[in-house]
């Protein structure tokens, strides 16, 4: 079993070696067929041999004045430059997203703002007029008053908030769905 293994190893590798190996350039190549072989982009191709890009891609090597010496060289420059290249895209790619995202943010951060009433605050301390020149008890008996007036409408309101927030309808879900089991109807059929 482990010598199959290694068999079919050493047949994968010897293939993906022929099939790595470069193509053999030659003069009648036009510049695409040159760039899709050596897998650089037209326009390096274009930039490292110094050609206009007016110029048909489609036309051959020889008819351009280059050499197969000099499209090995530019070969040779994009591999080089090849790592700068990529890194090049991939930081205007990233640059581009996380600047797009920073403005997403503001722009969500902003949203909050859109459109919004200033509710007028209610104070929970309501203001009372001072009371005048009088008696101690009655002064005391109007702060009584007032302090018992005070705490019975904190405690309607917080009763309300509870009565909001733990209240639930008495609903049965048989009731609901308007499905009836058969022994409500008929008690003889329980079991």
């Amino acid at each position: 079993m482990k010598i199959n293994k290694f068999l079919v190893l050493i047949i994968l590798m010897s293939i993906s070696q022929f099939l790595l190996a470069e193509a053999e350039l030659n003069d009648n190549m036009t510049i695409a067929q040159i760039c899709k072989t050596t897998k650089i982009p037209v326009r390096k191709m274009a930039e490292y041999l110094d050609l206009n890009l007016n110029n048909d891609i489609h036309t051959p090597v020889k008819d351009l004045n280059c050499q197969i010496n000099d499209i090995r060289k530019a070969a040779e420059l994009y591999s080089e430059g090849k790592k700068e290249y990529y890194i090049g895209i991939v930081i205007v790619g990233m640059g581009t997203v996380f600047a797009s995202l920073i403005l997403v943010a503001l722009i969500i951060a902003q949203l909050r703002h859109l459109d919004r009433k200033k509710a007028p605050r209610q104070s929970s301390q309501k203001e009372f007029a001072v009371i005048g020149q009088g008696n101690d008890e009655e002064n005391d008996i109007v702060a009584a008053i007032v302090s018992t007036i005070f705490l019975h409408e904190q405690e309607v309101e917080e009763n309300n908030k509870l009565l909001l927030t733990w209240k639930r309808a008495p609903l049965s879900m048989w009731k609901a769905s308007n499905y009836i089991p058969m022994n409500e109807i008929d008690p003889s059929r329980r079991n």
